[in-house]
Formats: C-alpha cells, structure tokens, sequence
C-alpha cells in the first residue's frame, strides 16, 4: 500500500471519529469545535497529504537507498526483531525530531502551525506543517542504518501517528495505569498550552517514558490555555503555514552580523540577538476572539469546505492516474477554494464583532507555545 492510499483508506475513519467527538462534546455540554478553527485545520491536514503526494514516493524511496547503501545489519524476510525495532526506534527519533521542533527556531517555524490553534480536539491532530518530512530526515536516518524494512517503517510510521492523533482530545480525562508507559490526552495537552509551566514539555507521541527518561514530563497542575504565546489571529490555512517562516526570516534580515543569523536559526525561538527586540518570554497575550460569522456565511463556507475537502481526497486517491502536472493543477484550485472559506468566515466574524482584520504582523508573531 502506498502513501495515498493509506490516506484515502483512513479518511473515512477519521470523520466518523470527529464526528463522535462532536456530538460527546455537546451532550456533555464542552465547548470542542469553533467552526473557522476546524475548517483551518481540516484543511491544513488537506495540504500536507496533497504535498505528500509530491514528496512521499521521493522520502520512501530515499529510506530504501540509504538502506541499501549504508545498513550495517542485514535482517532475515521474516524476521520479528526489525518490527519490535521498528516500532521503538521511530517512536524514539519522533521524540527527538519533536523536541528539536520546538527547540531550534527553524525548525519551529516550520513546526509552529500546530500549535496555532486555541482549541484542543480531534481536529488538531490535522492541523500539520507541509513541509515536516524535510526536517525529519534529519531524525530517523538510524532505522534504514540498522536495516530496518521500509514497509516496516511506514507500518509504524502509521500506526504510531494514528494513536498520536487520538490523544488530541479534552474528553478522556485521565491516563491510570496506562497512563505511566502511553502518551494519553490528559499527557499530550499539557504539550498544546501556552502556560509557562508546561510549554516545551511533553514531546512524546506514544510511550511517554522518553519524556520521563529526559526530563520532559509534567502533569496537569492547572487548567491548560491552548495556542501560541502570541495568537495566531486568522483562519487562513495558508498564513498559517508562512507567518512563522516570514516571522523568522524578518529577524534574519534585521540582524546585522552573519554570526547572528546562524545563531538565530539553530537556537530556541524565544532567543534574541544583541539589538533584537526581547522575546515575549513569559506574558500571555489574551487569546484571539473573533465574533460569530452570520449564519448564511458559515453555512456557504461549511458546504464549500466539505465539497472541497471530498474533491481533495478522490484527487488524492486517483493521483496515480493523473499526470503531474494536472495533480498540481488540482492541487491549486482545492488551496485557494480552501483559503476563499476562511477569508468570507474571517471577515464575516470581525464583522459581527465590530474588529477589523487582524494586523498581519499579529498573526506572523511565530511565538513559543
């Protein structure tokens, strides 16, 4: 099984499970989805898969060279080890490229769309950078040297970013017993807050014990605050991906020596260069609240979303049939289709509000968590 057809096969799953969260949310009585931060993340999910598309044969076919070339370990076709390897080792590199992620600022400017929302649900886990699998290269080159199976690196690939996805939630409440070894929600929340005393903790994506074992755990003192320091005041996937990136390019043109630049991009987000205005550091700005978009708004949006988001999958599904070029094609028509709806909710909800536009300085603030 390829890539896309591992999307195309989850897809379904995936809606049924937002779905179900949904309606528990509600008989509950939880606040769990706002409508324009839903629709951003869907269609920042949208995007990575589609770019996946392009990369993902290039980065498989990459493992399976350096494999070929460099493994130090030849394992026997049938062989159990490489699967048990396959399954710590990926989680383990995840923790290391996790952390790095928040750590070293370009690679927090590319990582920083996740945390943008100020929500905590499901629709979260889809709310991912385009451009990960060009860091993470960095990361889980020890798997193809140890001669790790390609098909067994994606299984677990899969598998483990599938229950990662499931802890993105507010309505499991604790962890127990299961809860010492397994990244649970109350654990992998705690990693979505912008309060002081959990940011840059929590990086696991499976077994939490790489957070104990590197002193990166916490436990919920509080209730968490979601999102970044700074918010991030937009709905547009799009500003989502860039803002961090130009944040950070902006302060690479400012500084006035080489030396600095480089420093800029290999040392944590919130450092400064001499002469640099000081981080945020530890003030909270107040969170973004925009109004209610009109009915008839949200509605047009929330039809064009689901439409597209459906065209975008069967594209996905069907690339292997299209040639490169028309796939691109596609590509642009479901990003801008996608970006139409959050530009008519945006404006629709400052207006209800009596807000102008966020000021786009605001929104490309690529803040810590």
């Amino acid at each position: 099984m390829d890539t896309n057809a591992w999307y195309a096969l989850i897809a379904p799953g995936l809606v049924f499970v937002l779905v179900i969260e949904l309606v528990l949310a509600r008989w509950r009585g939880a606040r769990a989805y706002v409508l324009g931060d839903t629709l951003a993340n869907l269609s920042c999910g949208l995007g990575q898969v589609t770019l996946g598309v392009f990369t993902g044969a290039f980065f498989l076919g990459l493992y399976a060279e350096f494999a070929s070339r460099f493994a130090i370990v030849r394992w026997e076709p049938d062989a159990v080890t490489p699967w048990v390897l396959a399954f710590l080792l990926t989680d383990l590199c995840y923790y290391l490229f996790h952390r790095a992620s928040h750590r070293v600022a370009l690679f927090w400017a590319i990582h920083a769309v996740h945390h943008q929302s100020e929500e905590m649900n499901l629709s979260v886990a889809l709310r991912q950078t385009w451009f990960s699998d060009f860091t993470a290269v960095f990361f889980f080159w020890p798997l193809p040297l140890l001669g790790i199976p390609r098909e067994s690196f994606f299984v677990a690939v899969a598998v483990l970013s599938s229950y990662e996805a499931l802890q993105h939630t507010v309505l499991v409440r604790g962890g127990g017993l299961w809860g010492l070894i397994f990244n649970t929600p109350a654990t992998h929340r705690l990693h979505h807050a912008r309060d002081p005393i959990y940011r840059d903790r929590n990086y696991a994506s499976t077994l939490v014990v790489w957070d104990r074992l590197f002193g990166t755990f916490v436990r919920e003192i509080h209730a968490p605050t979601y999102g970044t320091v700074e918010p991030f005041r937009s709905w547009s996937p799009l500003r989502a991906q860039f803002a961090p990136m130009r944040a950070l390019a902006q302060r690479l043109v400012r500084a006035p020596r080489l030396r600095d630049r480089l420093e800029i991009l290999v040392r944590p987000p919130e450092w400064r260069a001499p002469g640099e205005a000081p981080s945020e550091g530890l003030v909270l700005a107040p969170r973004w609240s925009p109004g209610v978009p009109a009915p008839r708004v949200a509605a047009y949006a929330l039809v064009q979303s689901l439409l597209v988001l459906a065209g975008g999958l069967y594209a996905i599904a069907h690339a292997g049939e299209m040639s490169l070029a028309h796939f691109a094609l596609c590509s642009l028509l479901i990003a801008l289709a996608c970006e139409v709806s959050a530009t008519l909710l945006e404006r629709s909800a400052n207006a209800q509000s009596g807000s102008a536009r966020p000021d786009v300085a605001d929104a490309d603030r690529a803040c810590r968590t």
